[in-house]
């Protein structure tokens, strides 16, 4: 009962469409929070870097700081298509 409850397929009339699926448009003030907490993030994230000794946790800073890079290009790009210039 539990697996074949847990992977049923939905009828048609209960997939959403594919517009719906988009990511919900932010606020400008959203926007700014969330710039600012990702420059919070990289400055930590590289105050750790420049602690850290085990050259596998050095490895784990590095994508950790490409992650975070990969998500603040981002919400330039949501903040530059909302019309926001806002300089942090």
């Amino acid at each position: 009962m539990g697996l074949a409850l847990l992977f049923r397929k939905a009828p048609a009339e209960e997939k959403a469409p594919l517009a719906a699926l988009r990511p919900v448009c932010r606020g400008s003030e959203e926007l700014e929070r969330d710039l600012k907490e990702c420059l919070w993030e990289m400055r930590r994230n590289q105050m750790l870097f420049d602690l850290e000794i085990e050259p596998e946790l050095i490895d784990q800073r590095v994508y950790e700081y490409q992650a975070i890079q990969s998500r603040y290009r981002y919400l330039q790009r949501q903040a530059r298509a909302a019309g926001l210039r806002v300089i942090l």
